[in-house]
């Protein structure tokens, strides 16, 4: 069934929001997948327990695809919290993705490096079960 939501966005630092017709719906995960590496594409001071945001080298996802989490940590320093897309908006899951930011949790204080792994993503391909709706903008 379908319902209005707002979808919360940020473009160049300003804050949007748009109402949206959307609707659940149900697909089905490949048991094959594929690892993408996040690989930080800045150097940053981190503490332990403070939050921040660091550029990654772009990860390029293409449509129909579902990137989870590796559930290791792959840096001494930090634990990745989440991704970002290209642009600070998600984008929905049947349209190309680009990722360019992870958001970070320090495990310890110290340096973090342009070049370091921070985590892995296993990327999943996704065949939706149903026809699912076209989210919808409503005015």
């Amino acid at each position: 069934m379908a319902e209005i939501i707002n979808i919360v966005s940020k473009k160049d630092s300003e804050i949007m929001s748009s109402k949206i017709q959307a609707s659940t719906y149900e697909f089905t995960m490949a048991t094959r997948a594929k690892w993408e590496m996040v690989v930080a594409n800045e150097d940053i001071t981190i503490g332990t327990g403070k939050f921040e945001k660091i550029k990654i080298k772009e990860i390029h996802l293409q449509k129909d695809t579902l990137g989870l989490p590796c559930a290791f940590n792959h840096h001494a320093l930090v634990s990745v919290v989440k991704l970002g897309g290209k642009g600070g908006c998600s984008a929905p899951v049947e349209y190309d993705r680009v990722v360019d930011t992870a958001y970070v949790l320090g495990i310890d204080s110290g340096e973090v490096r342009k070049g370091d792994l921070l985590a892995v993503i296993n990327v999943f391909p996704i065949m939706f079960t149903r026809d699912a709706s076209v989210p919808v903008k409503v005015e």
